[in-house]
């Protein structure tokens, strides 16, 4: 991608005329459309914190009571993460303010990261054990994003360091080893059997509270977290619940030195031309650390704190690369995912942020609104196009590397391609897309987006069977993803949800 039919200044030179036509209309069409359709409570800050803050007192106190319910697991805590948190949540006109919350547990054993595995081991399991003898703590392998234990290495390493002479196991040595294997199957943090503690210690809390609860549905036990839906101030809200295990797995100090060496197409440099790097503290972000998540049969890592604390400061330069973000994940919400899907999330726009950023970190690239649309298209259309956007954290893992069916990987693939197209065309005028997007202008003339757009409408046409069936699988999938939802869907006769309503 990089170098081709592009001049000097990195924009295609067949849409170097079109763009000068239109360039000083653009930053007033945009802050139009940030405030009309980026809808206006991200505007209104004293509204929002006003919700924030009531959903997180709600948060407190239903947390309190689940501390109440099992005082030995649960630390009572509600930490806000994700788009609340790091002010980047957007909403369309139908649907509910998103708040994701962690949910500490009590774990106190050490835990040792020894490495990574590149391939599934025979005996690597997700439960964590509970061992104060093992000294100075267990060892961990990262698997992707899960955390696993060898429990036949780590059982046979605490073996021998008790054997002082013979090597040879004994009969009283293979008892010892079938005890210690049951010791752990009682004794361990299994994230499935947290969730389903957690599930149930906010149906008590909701049960037995001074909340006022509604006669519709509102908590919904689907992994990876506890749903509740609420009525907050007048204002739907969605609250997430994530068991969380805090401070165990130190972020890798190779982390901002990784080799991006293989990521060089993503920008536009001469051969030889030093990278900058990017302004954010990175002493600051390893303090917040690495905590893992409950999700289905493993303990997962998760950055989400490190991920706010990267944000806090990421337009220190005056830049516009929130705002820029916000208007993808508007269109994405709005356009994209009911059109084909969701494939694309807004996590992963949220990691093409911090790779565009990385890229790119000079000023002039995040100015204005439009610059900073152009940066971030720029890194989306490529990743789009190699099928490939790493994780900004864990770089080795690819978030649209999926292993499902054939089947269901060509329809993803033809769905990866024609976000690609819509991609492209959004980068060739922004103003134009989104008017044609969302109605509110006809494009008109010859020129490289009137082309770009009958191609796209060509795909569209061509493969919108594909697309529904596409949006057919994944709708199949939702109910009953990952182990935990099979257990609460046997579960759903306790009643399908509670509605909360908060009062002023």
């Amino acid at each position: 991608m990089a170098g081709k039919c592009q001049s000097e200044a990195g924009v295609p030179r067949e849409m170097e005329e079109e763009q000068a036509e239109f360039h000083t209309l653009v930053p007033e069409f945009l802050k139009c459309f940030l405030g009309d359709h980026v809808y206006p409570e991200q505007m209104d800050c004293q509204s929002r914190e006003r919700e924030c803050q009531l959903v997180q007192d709600l948060v407190s106190r239903i947390m309190a009571r689940v501390h109440e319910c099992n005082v030995e697991l649960f630390t009572g805590e509600a930490i806000l993460v994700g788009s609340q948190a790091q002010d980047l949540h957007v909403r369309t006109e139908s649907s509910s303010s998103d708040y994701d919350f962690l949910a500490p547990i009590q774990y106190n054993t050490n835990l040792i990261l020894m490495g990574s595995l590149y391939s599934k081991l025979y005996t690597p399991k997700g439960l964590l054990p509970v061992w104060d003898s093992l000294k100075p703590g267990v060892p961990v392998y990262r698997w992707g994003n899960k955390v696993v234990v060898d429990y036949n290495k780590l059982i046979m390493r605490d073996l021998f360091e008790r054997k002082t002479v013979d090597v040879d196991l004994t009969e009283e040595d293979i008892k010892t080893i079938n005890d210690r294997q049951l010791q752990i199957w009682k004794n361990s943090v299994d994230p499935y059997s947290v969730m389903t503690e957690l599930w149930e210690c906010v149906q008590e809390a909701l049960a037995e509270g001074n909340i006022r609860l509604e006669n519709t549905v509102g908590i919904t036990p689907i992994s990876p977290a506890v749903q509740l839906s609420a009525e907050v101030d007048g204002r739907a809200v969605s609250i997430d619940l994530v068991p969380t295990i805090r401070n165990k797995v130190d972020m890798s100090m190779d982390w901002p030195q990784q080799d991006l060496k293989w990521l060089s197409d993503w920008w536009d440099r001469e051969q030889g031309t030093e990278q900058r790097k990017p302004t954010w503290n990175i002493m600051e972000i390893y303090k917040t650390g690495t905590d893992l998540v409950a999700k289905n049969s493993y303990w997962r890592l998760t950055f989400s704190l490190a991920e706010t604390q990267l944000l806090k400061d990421i337009d220190a330069d005056g830049g516009c690369r929130q705002k820029a973000l916000r208007v993808l994940k508007q269109i994405n919400m709005e356009k994209w995912v009911l059109r084909y899907g969701k494939v694309l999330t807004s996590y992963h726009l949220k990691m093409v942020l911090f790779w565009a950023s990385d890229l790119n970190p000079e000023t002039e690239n995040w100015a204005t609104v439009l610059d900073s649309l152009g940066t971030l298209l720029k890194v989306l259309e490529f990743s789009l196009e190699k099928r490939n956007l790493p994780s900004y954290f864990l770089p080795s893992m690819n978030f649209f590397d999926w292993h499902r069916s054939e089947e269901e990987n060509s329809l993803k693939n033809l769905v990866l391609e024609v976000l690609r197209l819509e991609v492209r065309l959004m980068r060739c005028s922004p103003e134009r897309y989104l008017q044609l997007s969302y109605d509110l202008a006809k494009p008109q003339g010859p020129g490289p987006f009137i082309q770009r757009a009958r191609e796209l409408d060509e795909f569209r046409r061509k493969h919108q069977k594909d697309f529904e069936k596409f949006k057919h699988l994944k709708e199949e999938k939702q109910p009953g993803q990952g182990a935990a939802s099979l257990f609460f869907a046997q579960h759903r006769h306790l009643g399908s949800c509670l509605q909360l309503n908060v009062l002023r």
